[in-house]
């Protein structure tokens, strides 16, 4: 993803976003974020997420 190159290209280690049950959690988290929150009911009868993903390279 170009946003995140540009992050690390940077200096930057980390992402977060949040997004609604009726937008697209499933979308982030098939791109490697994780949840890391949520509020119930927020809006009322949806959740809202809170996701993270950590933009440092793995060790070799």
């Amino acid at each position: 993803m170009a946003a995140e190159q540009e992050a690390v290209n940077r200096g930057c280690l980390n992402v977060y976003v949040f997004t609604y049950s009726f937008q697209a959690p499933e979308f982030y988290q098939h791109l490697g974020y994780e949840v890391f929150g949520e509020l119930a009911d927020f809006p009322p009868g949806h959740r809202r997420y809170f996701l993270k993903k950590n933009l440092q390279k793995p060790l070799s």
